[in-house]
């Protein structure tokens, strides 16, 4: 299923036995453009608002007709989860922790974006958890090895530019629910488009994003926005219209 992430953020985060909280923000791979991480907002579950990730290995169903994302955890293993501050950057460190933690298989020791898998959930209980107090002697500042985890939520907005000019902004990213991968990106091109169109461009023509500056380089012309699909979200899960958005977006 492909999903907006600007929907999805809104989703309550179901336990297996309760909810959890509120789909805050997301992680992504700013290398492989896949989603790894859901931060989940428990101010109403857990003491003084603690917020926690959540990894799509875990995932169990996305229901967007009730807008629940449910879990293979109870809340229990939630709450005793490694701790995090959502304002510092997820280090390897702690991502090897959290994976010891819920003994998942690490992602990236493999070639594909979810290691030797096409999808995440294969990833989980590969390995046996060690005890909770062996992983509280782990030294997170043991492991300075980058992991390119960026916020969607900082993301949106980003000014693109192309070769010839700016074209727009970054409006959404479009999730792919099978394998948490983004195959589209969302542009809100009013200030090249009249009416404030959107359109959908493939993270293929995205060159650099430059964090430190806000913006996103991409090799497209201004004259090739133009002829971008545009966005229907609508249509997201229809055949015809995703057959058509891969066949305009290769010829790009």
């Amino acid at each position: 299923m492909y999903a907006g992430l600007r929907d999805i953020k809104r989703y309550t985060i179901a336990a297996t036995d309760g909810d959890i909280g509120i789909s805050k923000d997301f992680l992504f791979d700013d290398r492989a453009w896949t989603v790894r991480y859901m931060y989940a907002d428990t101010h109403k579950w857990l003491p003084m608002g603690e917020k926690v990730l959540i990894s799509p290995i875990s995932l169990r169903l996305i229901d967007s007709e009730d807008e629940k994302i449910h879990v293979n955890l109870s809340k229990q293993q939630v709450k005793d989860s490694p701790s995090i501050d959502e304002h510092k950057t997820v280090s390897r460190a702690y991502e090897e922790l959290y994976f010891k933690y819920f003994g998942y298989g690490y992602y990236w020791t493999g070639p594909g974006a979810w290691g030797e898998y096409a999808h995440p959930t294969a990833l989980s209980e590969i390995t046996t958890a060690p005890d909770v107090a062996e992983l509280q002697q782990t030294d997170l500042e043991g492991s300075q090895q980058s992991n390119h985890l960026r916020s969607i939520d900082e993301l949106q907005g980003y000014e693109i530019k192309a070769r010839d000019d700016s074209f727009g902004q970054i409006h959404d990213l479009i999730l792919d629910t099978e394998n948490w991968e983004v195959p589209l990106i969302v542009v809100d091109t009013h200030q090249l488009l009249p009416g404030g169109k959107k359109v959908l461009i493939a993270p293929k023509h995205i060159d650099a994003i430059n964090w430190l500056e806000h913006n996103i380089t991409s090799h497209l012309s201004k004259e090739d926005i133009k002829h971008c699909p545009e966005y229907e979200p609508e249509l997201l899960n229809d055949k015809a219209y995703q057959q058509q958005l891969k066949t305009r977006l290769l010829a790009l």
